[in-house]
């Protein structure tokens, strides 16, 4: 309560002749009880196996990212620390901000998301399913609509996630081990397109392999900071999406 509406409410009761609420007595024991809570220390990250959620603002419409913002907020039970950086002062590079962000992490489990995306609600929800499949392999993407590469799906599946030893996928939301990322940063040659497949088929190359989790679906708007880039002149998509394909094809004949 404000301290207005309590100015108002103790006049009232003056003029009505009422006398003021006599405060509830707090026994020593549940006094002592309350210090001993407040005294208690932070439980640390690792220990509870804490997901830095990472997701970058960018140029989508503000209702876009508010919707992937309070979907991971309503129907997130796992421990999670959600960090938004605002990329709009810099370039549209995202394998350098990943890079950055992810090395001043303090948790061993790293979540990346798209901005334009909707996690669903579940029980278990989203993001305890992750972290159920995340140490077999070390990485984690779930099923989603509106993309490409393996883990595309028009809906979520019953049957049992799959390990995919090699192949594409699209990293529109991925999780994973730090200790992972520390063996493989994500290519900062790449601009707005190409970063996440790359990292896709090393993982797969280098023999750690992706589980993906066909039972968990996560929505996806799609090329909202794109058009928008786009838009203000800051972007070639086309130029930019033949040129990821020319890198990633060069990785994948070993010359790079």
């Amino acid at each position: 309560m404000n301290l207005a509406k309590r100015i108002v409410r103790k006049a009232g009761r003056i003029l009505r002749g009422e006398k003021a609420p006599v405060a509830e007595q707090a026994s020593p024991e549940r006094i002592k009880s309350i210090e001993e809570l407040a005294a208690l220390p932070l439980k640390d990250d690792k220990e509870i196996r804490r997901v830095e959620i990472f997701m970058l603002k960018f140029r989508e419409e503000p209702e876009v990212i508010q919707k992937a913002v309070m979907s991971i907020i309503t129907r997130t039970e796992h421990p999670f620390k959600l960090t938004i950086f605002d990329n709009r002062p810099n370039t549209a590079n995202m394998a350098k901000i990943w890079n950055k962000l992810i090395s001043d992490s303090s948790c061993d489990y790293i979540c990346v998301i798209d901005s334009d995306t909707e996690v669903p609600a579940l029980s278990p929800d989203w993001l305890t399913r992750l972290m159920e499949s995340v140490d077999e392999t070390g990485v984690v993407v779930p099923v989603g609509d509106n993309i490409g590469g393996e883990n595309q799906a028009d809906s979520a599946k019953s049957y049992p996630s799959y390990r995919l030893e090699r192949g594409i996928w699209t990293g529109f939301c991925m999780l994973f081990k730090k200790s992972v990322w520390e063996d493989m940063h994500f290519d900062e040659r790449f601009y707005l397109y190409g970063q996440e497949s790359a990292w896709a088929y090393k993982i797969g190359k280098y023999g750690k392999g992706t589980i993906v989790r066909t039972d968990t679906l996560v929505h996806h708007e799609r090329g909202h900071s794109a058009k928008k880039e786009e838009s203000a002149g800051a972007l070639d998509r086309i130029a930019d999406k033949r040129y990821a394909t020319a890198l990633l094809d060069r990785i994948k004949r070993g010359e790079d």
